[in-house]
């Protein structure tokens, strides 16, 4: 009986070596971002002040939530910058286009590198500093909607 067990146990790891794909490989594919979906990276932190061009709520994260999308214009070298705020619901604070705008946040490129996408960590807009993420990138808002933490404003 021992000896058919040992058999089994040999079968079953020879199939799963090579049917499964190297451990590697699975933690790049985990890794890689997935449209609409990216990671707060604050080794790629950069800071610009700007204007405000553009102001939309996009669906975001699998459409959990209507984001606050802001496109800045960096005064200094005029790149647009397309920035991920947090849920509207978050705010406290009306934003405007034509505003000036300084914020911190997560620099990555999409498309390609066609566009700059900023996942914002901090702003400062109408002389009030607005908090989005704490210093290591993790959302003020993840304690969800309702719960008993304080809001952007």
């Amino acid at each position: 009986m021992e000896h058919k067990c040992f058999k089994i146990t040999i079968i079953l790891a020879l199939v799963i070596i090579i049917f499964l794909p190297p451990a590697g490989s699975v933690m790049a594919e985990l890794r890689q971002e997935k449209p609409g979906r990216h990671f707060y990276n604050v080794d790629r932190e950069i800071t610009i002040e700007g204007q405000i061009e553009d102001i939309r709520l996009e669906q975001r994260y699998e459409k959990r939530a209507s984001f606050l999308i802001l496109q800045v214009r960096d005064k200094n070298s005029g790149q647009i910058y397309e920035v991920e705020t947090a849920p509207a619901w978050f705010f406290q604070v009306d934003l405007h286009q034509g505003e000036k705008i300084r914020l911190i946040g997560s620099l990555a490129e999409v498309d390609g590198g066609q566009k700059k996408l900023i996942m914002a960590r901090e702003m400062k807009v109408q002389n009030q500093t607005i908090t989005l993420r704490d210093r290591r990138g993790f959302p003020a808002w993840s304690g969800g909607q309702g719960r008993q933490r304080k809001r952007g404003g």
